[in-house]
Formats: C-alpha cells, structure tokens, sequence
C-alpha cells in the first residue's frame, strides 16, 4: 500500500530535529513509512497502553554503510514494548505521550513480503521481524505530540544492542535517534482499519552524535 504523506509541515520539523546532530558529525541515515497503533486506541493513550510501530524503509535512501541491495532487499522497522507512562492533554486540545521500555529492530530481508493487516497484532506483523537482524536497540526515552487536528511528531533515543548496524555505536549509550511525523484519519492519512497513525520517520545511528532532548520541545511548539 502506498503511503501518501504530507510532507510539508514535516520538512520543517525533521529539520529541526537533526540539527543538532548534522552540526556535529555525520550519522548512518535510513528513513520508513508504516503505520502504528496503540491497544485501548490513540488518543486515549491511557497508562499501561503499548504502542506498536511496522514500517518499511526504502533502501534506495539509505547510508551505503547499511550495505543493503536496493533491487533485491527490503528492510523493515518493528518498534514494540513502548509502554504509555503518562499522557497530558494541552489547553489547546494537543496529547503529549511519554513512554517507557520500548524496542526498535529492523530487519534486511530477499523476501519482499511485508503486509499491514487490519485490526493488529495478526500473523502478518511477523513478516516485518523475518530477514536478518540489521539493528536492534532499547529506547531510553520516547515521546508522543499529537495536536487537536490529528497529526504531529515523536520521537525517541536509544541504546544499540544487536544486529550488524549495531556495532556503529561502539556500546556508547543513547547512540541511535528516531524521530518523524504522526498523521492520523482527520487529516487524510490513509490507514488500514485498527491501525490509529501513518508513520514517516527517520532512524540515524552514531555513536559519536550526543541527541538533545531540547530539539522535540522546539518542534513540538510548531504543532500547538
């Protein structure tokens, strides 16, 4: 299924977000697009809640450094175990979720197999952890915006901890770094049923680039 973001509010926003870490050194660069969804639904976001992300990166974009084939191979991003700690709504009717725990994997894969069922967690969401483990990482911190028109931004720091790309970080802590746009229904997003959010993100990993927590809350101040 094709995804069709709308990416002008979004430039801006990952502009932002990476500003931090280009000024420094460069990062291994990879970008996806995919849906999530929440058990007890989005923007509930009641505490206890995981919030679970497929997507699909397009090797085309991607850091040679990944070695992925791009005629040949998929890749796919599985984001689970990120469990709502708390969720506030603004005056101005936006949602900021943080979560805690939380695991990234992504997966390089010959078999171009990837399907979005309806109404997740299905079978189908294994066809996003087959292949080979190209990184896997535990978050340290995620964070949610959603605003009253239903799209917005996350964002998140990690910890590598396995698969090829891994050995990138050199086990230096929070090495890895995702972040990028939410849209939800209300503003078009076409979204498979029992999915909540349409995803286009970005996952950078280096160990040598510190992330700044202070970027999100600059950003997030687009979406209010």
């Amino acid at each position: 299924m094709k995804l069709g973001l709308d990416k002008a509010v979004l430039a801006v926003a990952l502009v932002l977000l990476a500003a931090p870490a280009f000024a420094q050194n460069p990062v291994a660069l990879m970008d996806y697009t995919g849906y999530a969804y929440e058990t007890g639904g989005l923007p509930q976001s009641l505490a206890g809640d995981e919030l679970v992300i497929a997507g699909v990166a397009n090797p085309a974009n991607m850091d040679p450094i990944f070695n992925v084939l791009p005629s040949s191979q998929e890749v796919t991003v599985y984001i689970y175990g990120l469990l709502v700690a708390s969720a506030v709504t603004q005056t101005d009717g936006s949602v900021d979720v943080d979560y805690s725990g939380g695991m990234i994997e992504v997966y390089e894969d010959a078999n171009l197999n990837h399907v979005w069922s309806a109404f997740p967690p299905q079978p189908d969401l294994a066809t996003f952890t087959d292949g080979s483990l190209l990184f896997s990482g535990s978050f340290t911190r995620f964070n949610l915006n959603l605003n009253a028109f239903g799209f917005g931004i996350y964002d998140g720091e990690i910890d590598g901890i396995g698969g090829t790309a891994a050995a990138l970080c050199d086990g230096a802590p929070d090495c890895a770094y995702t972040f990028g746009g939410a849209f939800g229904r209300d503003v078009g997003a076409q979204i498979p049923d029992g999915w909540d959010l349409q995803i286009d993100g970005t996952l950078e990993i280096d160990a040598a680039v510190p992330t700044e927590t202070a970027s999100f809350g600059a950003v997030k101040a687009l979406f209010h």
